[in-house]
């Protein structure tokens, strides 16, 4: 069956983004050779992955920038292979607001989310990862629909900015499959949920 991967960055002190949804704390903004080797790590996981699961906020800025990105000639050679990958991957965008959605192999789901995730991962395919903002990972770790968590954690602390995780209403406990330690001193971590039934 396929999974649901939650792909995304955070800062040693748990925040997805800093105040204002800043995000110059990751070293795309600072060293690009150190966000290189961060980016193609996350192939890990898109390579085995064929849908991107979004949030109306991501989908909207992804929307503008990634389709131009592979070939505006300010793009390093990572924001092409991203770019071309996000516009021929399969993108599902959850939303309650948005009308439409006009980006190419996308699809938008107003219905309800676990119902159709369900769905989803009985269809054939390979994973599914959650990218974005936190506000799609919150809603997604709530429901209980992450299969697995990859968090690259940065060696920053903000003190203030939007959490990753917060509101649960029940522990999630988690067994770690994998670390990787990159040039800047950040970690990606790897955890499976932990069922019940194990």
């Amino acid at each position: 069956m396929r999974k649901v991967i939650l792909s995304m960055q955070m800062t040693l002190d748990g925040f997805a983004t800093g105040p204002n949804d800043s995000m110059d704390w990751l070293p795309a903004f600072q060293d690009q050779e150190a966000w290189r080797d961060i980016h193609e790590a996350m192939w890990t996981e898109l390579r085995n992955a064929d849908t991107l699961l979004l949030g109306r906020v991501t989908y909207q800025i992804w929307e503008k920038y990634w389709p131009a990105a592979a070939t505006n000639p300010a793009s390093t050679p990572s924001d092409i292979k991203f770019s071309r990958y996000a516009d021929e991957t399969q993108k599902i965008v959850f939303s309650r607001t948005l009308d439409s959605v006009d980006w190419k192999n996308t699809r938008l789901i107003k219905a309800d989310i676990p119902q159709e995730i369900a769905k989803l991962k009985r269809q054939p395919g390979k994973n599914m990862v959650v990218a974005g903002g936190p506000g799609i990972a919150q809603t997604f770790t709530r429901l209980g629909l992450i299969d697995e968590y990859g968090i690259t954690v940065h060696p920053v602390i903000l003190g203030k900015g939007k959490p990753l995780f917060k509101d649960l209403s029940e522990r999630i406990n988690l067994r770690l499959v994998d670390t990787r330690r990159f040039s800047s001193g950040a970690f990606h971590l790897r955890y499976e949920t932990v069922t019940k039934e194990a």
